[in-house]
């Protein structure tokens, strides 16, 4: 016979000072008052219109309204049939009694527990010659803290049912009586925790230890393909709960990845700043390839970027970036060969899985998001000098010295002109002017429902992301449409239409360094005519206000339309068959229009040259499918066997056209219809790029008892992007684990497994052209009406795949009841046959082609520890610590001698004209990062000129880029996170703090904005107050008047150490007791800001054509 304490049909998680506050009343009423309590616990009313419900239904309802437990015996109420309950204000007792009249229960009241029982059975066996047994105790949980509200039951043989029974106070303790039998039992229970039965032996005090309830749910690893346990596991790899995805409050899923992870890094970009419409970009165990793109907005031959697969197919990392986090049920980040071999030709860089949510069967349920979002501008690494000061500059660096009188009086009247405008107050802060405060809102609703054979699920979204320069902004909608069928859990078919359009608009205010140049004794406007100022008499600098406007539109769209079709059939509980056919089409369209009006056709004198409309579209459409054969069994009760095999296809197809019209002679009319001609010396141009993969797969994994495990991938890839000689390529890996926890003489609480692997992957973001010989026809090469046709690429048919051998070990425990959790893991990852330049002989028409020449190594370790603080269930508190940190090191093993050459190429450049930007000089033995700068003794305090120090040693004034020297690396030595989690009654507070330690940089604010300024321009405070003046100064800087060319040094190269507060978020659960009264089944409220604070070692100039955004949101999610 089973009894169970009822608390909303056993709804699991109540807020604990509310189970001390009630048993506190039971304990007092039932024991202090008796009778009396009784009375009150029956008198109170309810409201209630129930519609053929069951007894459970009628207690939950009673419960919400009142707080009366119920105590009862499953059997007795499930042999009733349904029926229908209406009153109004009705006391409990008379509600009841009409409800039992025509059943076979009844109830007694003790405080506010209600024990129903069966009319053939006394609800109190109590008569004073009968001998009355009274028994005390405890009950603690296993770290012996006093566990309040458990029920109590006495368990009496031979009867049906008991209502003998009660509940531990906020103590611990209990007190019950009956009448004196013989093998008399009691029944503890709790919430959470394994119901014991304990039976009387004459003991006058019983005293319980419960143990905490664990369900028995083997942890899954979600590796795309085949999934495994996480004890039969041998890769390296990170799964993160959504829930936990959402703590982090970052506005988009790229940056929230990095924090789970330390050797996920996103890479810095000073440029873009928090452009919403600039894709960031991240690396996973260091940078495997050159990146040698011409622009970063081409994603798709990033070299180093990692493979993305949601739902089972590749995305792009523009799609993970438009991502809505609160549609992300899951995501795992795997890293050594082990993990993602079975990816094959895509697999070096690291694979990222997402897994959005799928709808649950049960009534209709509504989610609703709703996120508001305040972004403001930091200007915080900037330091411009005022109108007072820029005033200054210009005068200690001789602007206003002239040759002759007649010149030298007209500097003067100049510079007198311009501190009158200074002293009558004009001080004009341009930084502020295409900046504003952005307001931007973030819904979604999720309705999902259905039953164990038909779930349904519709997904609607809409956001805005304005950007915090006028006129920028990212906007966003999507619709979800998903359809799952199960039958009998034998055949389950999944259907997922997805339909997405985002929208992004660039600033018509332009670059925002435009800004950082503008003198601020400048007027905006002319004092005389109120117009703005067109062009600037300081500096001769067009004023980018008046573009901004004009009707001028800078914006980009895409609209993907895809459908994602999976089955699965379960033929026997251990064998399995999945397929999946995925298609999808994206169309995406970019506009330019500048004004004939605009700045820069001011030159321009011919009308049909005046405006210009750019247009670039492009097509992709996208084809992926697979199938795989999974088997799992158990033999012996100690042996464990999953083995796979599958095949997979997938097609691309992109085409694209764009061209520049000119000639608009109104903007009323700047529809591309009334374009005059196309731009001058510029035709139509058009683009096409069609792929085809193919790949046959299969995946062994053996265990021993749960100890020892062995694991085994292969994979071979066939690829159009390669030569005809080198079309398929095998990728392949190893991996074993052992559970040392799992071995007769582990004698800790917590758990540690070690595990190790080597394997072989591959890379293809590159474009499909490179292996193929191309021509064009030519129409000055005609005869007889026949054009000829010329070698415009030179192919090579043997090109082959690029692979990366991995080796990895690693090893996770926990100490001290997982107190202390620790992951740590050591790599090497050697990449070959890089596609690289290759010089040829100038005979055959070209410099170069490519050719599998370069290889580079990383090689590095990441460590996470975690440290579980407090783990309070009877105050209801956790606190948790996670401290993070990875190091990577880089190494050229070998270069193309078309690369040697670049170097050659690049060094006589600079030393010719000098750079205010360190370029990277790729040598054999060196980082791809390796920081390459002459050595500088300083500023000589006699003359203000810098002193070089050369290769041997010696001191010059004269610099040589020959004398270039690694002075450091400007990646990181370490990098990483902390993070801290705090939960208390519903309320969780979360940080996030990033840091890197190690690298040098060259400080481009110091090479630009200071040493390397222009008087004409402004510039930074330190070209006034840091520079040489005269002789004796000791100072960073050169002399203030000296504007010849800077050169490369260590003088500007600075550690760049920093920590920043990038997260942090504040949210409250509303408890489920409360909610329970309501028709709400979840309501949770949440305030979170990013990028909080920096603390830097370095002093630079940070969002150049963009600047940064701190960020602060309030979140609602409810759940009807």
């Amino acid at each position: 016979m089973e009894w169970k304490g009822f608390y909303a049909l056993s709804r699991v998680k109540f807020s604990q000072i509310f189970k001390i506050m009630r048993v506190f009343t039971i304990c007092m009423l039932v024991f202090v008052f008796g009778a009396t309590a009784s009375g009150f616990s029956q008198k109170q009313v309810v409201t209630l219109d129930l519609r053929q419900c069951d007894m459970s239904t009628l207690f939950q309802e009673i419960w919400k309204q009142t707080g009366l437990r119920f105590v009862y015996n499953d059997k007795d109420v499930a042999s009733i049939s349904r029926f229908d309950v209406k009153v109004e204000s009705e006391a409990v007792e008379k509600v009841l009694e009409e409800v039992f009249a025509k059943t076979s229960l009844k109830c007694s009241f003790e405080g506010d527990v209600i024990f129903v029982t069966t009319r053939g059975t006394q609800a109190r066996m109590v008569a004073d010659t009968v001998k009355k047994v009274t028994v005390k105790g405890k009950v603690t949980d296993e770290s012996k803290m006093p566990l309040p509200g458990v029920t109590v039951v006495v368990k009496i043989p031979g009867v049906a049912s008991s209502s003998i029974g009660t509940a531990t106070n906020d103590k611990g303790e209990y007190e019950v009586s009956w009448i004196a039998q013989k093998d008399v039992a009691r029944s503890f229970s709790f919430i959470g925790m394994v119901t014991q039965d304990v039976k009387y032996m004459n003991q006058k005090e019983i005293n319980v230890v419960m143990k905490e309830e664990t369900a028995e749910v083997e942890e899954v690893v979600v590796t795309g393909y085949f999934n495994r346990t996480k004890q039969s596991s041998t890769g390296a790899e990170v799964s993160v709960k959504g829930e936990e995805l959402r703590k982090v409050g970052s506005l988009n899923m790229l940056q929230a990845i990095s924090a789970f992870d330390p050797s996920v890094r996103t890479l810095p970009n000073n440029q873009w700043g928090s452009d919403p419409n600039h894709v960031p970009e991240i690396s996973i165990c260091g940078e495997n390839g050159f990146d040698l793109r011409s622009s970063a907005d081409d994603s798709r031959t990033n070299p180093n970027a990692p493979l993305y697969i949601m739902d089972g197919i590749e995305v792009t990392a523009t799609t993970v970036y438009d991502l809505d986090m609160n549609r992300v049920e899951a995501f795992s980040i795997l890293k050594d060969a082990s993990a993602t071999a079975l990816y094959g030709s895509r697999g070096a860089n690291g694979v990222i899985l997402i897994t959005t949510i799928r709808p649950r069967a049960g009534e209709l349920r509504v989610s609703v998001n709703a996120r508001y979002d305040i972004s403001a501008p930091d200007l915080s690494d900037y330091n411009l000098m005022n109108a007072r000061e820029k005033l200054e500059y210009e005068r200690l660096a001789g602007v206003y010295k002239a040759n002759g009188l007649e010149q030298q009086m007209t500097m003067d009247e100049t510079y007198n002109k311009r501190l009158e405008e200074v002293v009558r107050g004009v001080d004009t802060y341009w930084l502020s002017i295409p900046l504003r405060t952005s307001l931007n809102q973030r819904y979604n609703i999720f309705v999902e429902g259905g039953d164990e054979h038909m779930r349904y699920g519709v997904d609607l979204k809409y956001d805005t992301d304005k950007g915090v320069m006028k006129g920028s902004g990212r906007e966003r909608w999507g619709a979800k449409v998903n359809l799952n069928y199960n039958l009998d859990n034998k055949l389950i078919v999944n259907n997922d239409l997805n339909v997405d359009d985002v929208k992004g608009e660039n600033s018509p205010y332009g670059d925002f360094s435009q800004y950082t140049k503008l003198n601020p004794y400048e007027r905006k406007r002319d004092p005389e005519t109120g117009e703005f100022i067109r062009k600037f008499e300081s500096n001769n600098l067009k004023n980018p206000l008046l573009d901004a406007t004009l009707p001028n539109t800078d914006y980009n769209r895409y609209t993907e339309v895809k459908d994602n079709l999976s089955i699965e059939w379960r033929v026997t509980p251990h064998f399995q068959v999945k397929g999946l056919a995925a298609l999808t089409k994206n169309i995406t369209k970019n506009d330019k229009y500048r004004s004939a009006e605009s700045s820069e056709f001011d030159t321009q004198t011919d009308p049909d040259q005046k405006g210009s409309y750019t247009i670039s579209n492009s097509t992709t459409i996208n084809f992926d499918a697979n199938i795989r054969f999974m088997y799992n069994n158990v033999f012996a009760d100690k042996y464990t066997v999953s083995a796979g095999i599958g095949s997979e296809l997938s097609t691309s197809d992109l085409t694209g056209e764009g061209f520049t019209a000119v000639g608009f002679l109104s903007d009323k009319l700047k529809n591309i219809q009334y374009a005059q001609q196309f731009k001058k010396d510029s035709k139509p141009t058009g683009s096409y790029d069609k792929t085809k993969m193919v790949g046959f797969f299969a995946n062994l994994n053996v265990g021993y008892d749960n100890r020892y495990f062995l694991d085994a991938s292969f994979r071979t890839d066939g690829s159009s992007k390669f030569g005809r000689n080198s079309r398929f390529a095998p990728f392949w890996s190893v991996g074993a684990a052992w559970n040392v926890d799992k071995e007769s003489f582990w004698t800790g609480t917590g758990y540690m497994k070690i595990r190790a692997s080597v394997g072989s992957t591959g890379t293809t973001n590159f474009t499909s052209d490179q292996a193929l010989t191309q021509y064009l026809y030519q129409s000055s090469s005609e005869y007889n009406g026949i054009y000829g046709a010329v070698l415009s690429a030179y192919g090579n048919p043997s090109l082959k795949w690029q692979n990366t051998l991995q080796y990895n070990a690693g090893i996770e425990t926990s100490v001290w009841r997982n107190i202390i959790v620790v992951n740590f893991d050591a790599y090497l990852k050697r990449t070959q046959n890089l596609l690289l330049n290759v010089d040829v002989a100038p005979s055959t028409g070209f410099s170069s082609y490519k050719e599998n020449m370069g290889s580079i190594d990383n090689k590095g370790f990441e460590a996470r520890l975690r440290f579980n603080l407090i783990n309070d269930r009877m105050r209801d508190m956790t606190w948790n610590v996670t401290l993070a940190a990875a190091h990577n090191k880089n190494e050229i093993r070998k270069l193309s001698t078309a690369m040697k050459k670049m170097n050659e190429e690049a060094l006589n450049s600079a030393n010719s004209k000098g750079d205010t930007t360190v370029f990277r000089l790729y040598e054999e033995g060196r980082s791809q990062s390796a920081l390459m700068v002459v050595r500088s003794l300083g500023i000589d305090p006699a003359t203000g000129n810098e002193i070089y120090i050369k290769k041997d040693g010696s001191l010059t004034y004269e610099y040589d880029v020959n004398d270039k020297v690694e002075v450091g690396d400007e990646n990181p030595k370490f990098q990483g996170n902390v993070q801290t989690n705090f939960y208390w009654k519903g309320f969780n507070l979360y940080l996030l703090f990033n840091y890197e330690y190690g690298a040098k940089i060259y400080n481009s604010t110091l090479a630009t904005k200071v040493e390397g300024a222009d008087p004409l321009y402004n510039a930074d405070k330190r070209v006034l107050y840091d520079r040489w003046k005269k002789p004796g100064d000791v100072a960073m800087f050169r002399r203030i008047d000296d504007t010849s060319e800077l050169y490369q040094t260590t003088r500007l190269v600075q550690d760049n150490n920093f920590i920043n507060l990038s997260s942090l978020s504040l949210s409250y659960d509303v408890p489920r007791d409360i909610l329970a009264r309501t028709f709400i089944e979840r309501c949770k409220f949440t305030f979170s800001m990013t990028d909080v604070f920096r603390i830097s070692s370095i002093k630079q100039e940070r969002g150049t054509s963009y600047p940064f955004a701190r960020s602060f949101s309030f979140a609602l999610n409810v759940t009807f």
